[in-house]
């Protein structure tokens, strides 16, 4: 069972796709305030998150991901 987008519409929820749970199953509704809030987070302005400097064959992400993990 997967997540589906509905309509509320008439006092009903109309699925968008066909749906094959058993009957009684229970759901979780969450209405969108409008169309836009779905897609807002790609709305906001460009984060500066600073200098980076290029990456070379040198480079050891992982092994740096690792390190700080295991600290």
């Amino acid at each position: 069972m997967g997540s589906v987008t509905a309509t509320f519409r008439n006092g009903r929820i109309e699925f968008a796709e066909q749906v094959d749970w058993p009957d009684g199953t229970q759901v979780e509704v969450t209405p969108f305030s409008s169309p836009q809030q779905r897609v807002s987070w790609l709305l906001l302005p460009p984060l500066d998150v600073g200098d980076f400097r290029e990456l070379s064959a040198e480079d050891d992400l992982l092994g740096e991901m690792l390190d700080d993990a295991r600290a």
